[in-house]
């Protein structure tokens, strides 16, 4: 037997409900997580590309290398960054993968990923913004430039743009209908989207 207002097919066997769609809201916050690691590859590959100041910053650090050894620091350093670029953006897809099938756990840690994010760049606009960055390249031997400060600023944009996606009323409606479709309960039919 069916309940009222149950689906059913020719035969009268209940039809399960539809599964939920995503909404528009978190294919845009995905697309944003993905495109906030690609600018971070972009800024690598625009730091890494002038391999002399890279070579010159790791003489700063270790005066006693040969030049054989800097070459061989320096395609060491370039490799790693760019393999620790292609994890994390692996990891972003899986992430906003299970996103769009209304894993809530996923957009949790996409949001503890993002305020580290946008934690890092503030502290990083204050940090040149107050000490200026020929402090901190004598303190830290890292050298901050304008260029970087304004790819934190981008990156930093780019993942509030994102968080707000993944927590607006039609994406909390999507992910408490996962949730109930899982658990066995009836879709609800009200409500405001919190």
């Amino acid at each position: 037997m069916t309940d009222l207002g149950q689906r059913v097919d020719a035969f009268g066997r209940p039809v399960p409900e539809p599964a939920p769609t995503s909404p528009q809201a978190l294919l845009v916050a995905r697309w944003l997580w993905i495109g906030s690691v690609l600018i971070g590859v972009v800024q690598a590959f625009i730091q890494l590309v002038d391999r002399p100041q890279l070579i010159a910053e790791l003489r700063q650090l270790q005066p006693g290398m040969s030049q054989m050894d800097l070459e061989a620091a320096a395609n060491s350093g370039i490799m790693v960054t760019f393999l620790l670029k292609a994890m994390i953006l692996l990891l972003y897809v899986v992430l906003s993968r299970r996103m769009l099938e209304g894993r809530n756990w996923a957009r949790i840690v996409l949001t503890v990923f993002g305020g580290f994010g946008i934690f890092n760049a503030v502290l990083t606009v204050l940090t040149v913004s107050l000490v200026g960055t020929a402090l901190i390249r004598e303190l830290s031997g890292v050298a901050i430039t304008g260029v970087d400060v304004v790819f934190s600023l981008v990156v930093m944009l780019v993942e509030i743009a994102a968080i707000v996606f993944m927590y607006r009323p039609d994406s909390n409606r999507f992910f408490r209908a996962v949730r109930n479709r899982r658990s066995g309960n009836p879709p609800a039919t009200t409500g405001n989207g919190w």
